[in-house]
Formats: C-alpha cells, sequence, structure tokens
C-alpha cells in the first residue's frame, strides 16, 4: 500500500499488518473486533511516530522529501540531511518520534477523561489499546537499545569517535535488552513471549555489531528502525530512524 500523506510517501507492508495482528490477537485474547481495532490503532500510532521524525527531519534542512515505510516489526523513516548532522540535530530527531507518540497519548488520555464515549467494556479496551500504542511503546522506544530511538541518543551522547561509541553502545544495548526480557517474563511470564523474542533479536543484533567492530576498523551503523530512524538517523547520507 503506497500513498502521499502530509507531504511525505508512505508505504505500508503487509508484514507489518500481519505483525500487528499477531501482537494485536495475543492481547485481545482471539477477539477479532479488538484485534482489528488493535491493528488500526497500532497502525496509526506507528505512523504517527513516524511523522515526527520525518518533520523533525524536514525542519533540519534535507535534500529531497523524507520517507516513511511502515514493514515487518518496525517503522522507517528515510531522509537524507543536507549538511553532516551535529550530535543535537541527531538527538533532536531521534526523540521527535517519542515525544510525539507521548503527545498523542495525552490527547488520548484527555479525550478519556472528557467521558466522550459510553463507558462499555469494548470503548474501554479501545481506549487501553490507544494508551498502550502511544505512551508504552514510546516509553520502549526510548529504552538505551539499538536501534531504538533510545538506543540512537544514547550513541550521539557517548564520548568517543563514530565506531567507539557504536562498540560502546552495542555492549550497553545487550545488557539493556537481556535485562528488559528477563523482567518481562518475570512480571508477565509466557505472555511476554513476542517483547521478548524483539529485545532477544536487538540483542542479537548489537552482538553481531561488537563482534565485527572488533574484527575491522570500519563498521556500518546498525540498520534499524529509527532506523529508518528511523531512529537512527545519519546526515549526509540516507539516515534511517524509527
Amino acid at each position: 500500500m503506497n500513498f502521499r500523506l502530509l507531504g511525505f510517501p508512505v508505504s505500508i507492508e503487509p508484514s507489518f499488518l500481519m505483525t500487528l495482528g499477531l501482537l494485536g490477537y495475543f492481547s485481545a485474547g482471539g477477539d477479532t473486533a479488538l484485534v482489528i481495532a488493535f491493528v488500526v490503532i497500532g497502525a496509526i500510532s506507528v505512523l504517527i511516530h513516524e511523522f515526527g521524525h520525518a518533520f523533525a527531519a524536514r525542519s533540519q534542512g534535507v535534500v529531497g522529501t523524507p520517507s516513511i515505510a511502515l514493514a515487518g516489526m518496525s517503522g522507517l523513516t528515510r531522509y537524507r540531511l543536507q549538511e553532516a548532522p551535529s550530535r543535537a540535530q541527531s538527538i533532536f530527531i531521534s526523540f521527535a518520534g517519542p515525544l510525539t507518540g507521548v503527545v498523542l497519548g495525552a490527547a488520548v488520555l484527555a479525550f478519556d477523561r472528557a467521558e466522550v464515549l459510553e463507558a462499555t467494556d469494548f470503548n474501554n479496551n479501545l481506549i487501553r489499546v490507544a494508551l498502550f500504542t502511544t505512551f508504552g511503546w514510546s516509553a520502549f522506544n526510548l529504552l538505551p537499545i539499538v536501534p531504538l530511538d533510545g538506543g540512537h541518543i544514547m550513541t550521539d551522547l557517548i564520548p568517543g569517535d563514530r565506531i567507539t561509541r557504536q562498540r560502546r553502545a552495542a555492549i550497553v544495548s545487550v545488557v539493556f535488552a537481556v535485562a528488559a526480557a528477563i523482567w518481562l517474563v518475570t512480571a508477565w511470564g509466557l505472555g511476554a513471549i513476542y517483547g521478548v523474542f524483539i529485545l532477544g533479536s536487538m540483542a542479537m543484533q548489537n552482538l553481531s555489531v561488537f563482534s565485527k567492530s572488533q574484527e575491522a576498523s570500519r563498521i556500518a551503523p546498525p540498520m534499524t528502525p529509527r532506523q529508518g530512524d528511523l531512529k537512527d538517523l545519519p546526515g549526509t547520507a540516507e539516515q534511517p530512524t524509527e
């Protein structure tokens, strides 16, 4: 599915909708209406998150127009800045996505407090899903784990040259990913299997980055959604951000 929205080209792959559907299925206990609602609300939340990155990148001066792609387990915003970004600029672009999600969550919370919707079980579940995909996903994205937005911010804050920062960020990412996975299993048991899988994948990715950095003097920055960032977004070159 390809279209333009707010001036940005957007593509949504079936794999993204399928992933949201599976997550919604486990979250909603198989309720078809709630699964559909989860997919719709989740897609909107991720898309708005990516718009935060896209608008932030455009405000810093881009070549062409940032593009947004939703595929697999994440969203990706691609852009190229006219000049190599400073660390402050990279942090600003990375933080813009989660911040947009928090603002959207605050709007949902205000809507709920206004009691516009009748307090039925279904409507209450809709609000719960909306708060989870805004506040919850924004908080998750700010964890210091590459390739999440928080991982990109952490990388920009670490002292040293680019390769040294990436190596150190990879180590911190593995530690936090493992710790977060243990906490999820302790708190939610098998219900957290999806989150544990994601965190495990990130840990393995960062272990690979660290291993390669030991063997080569230069390595490419991990490509992930910030990745496109999307969350990770460099400057003169195409920057992914999540």
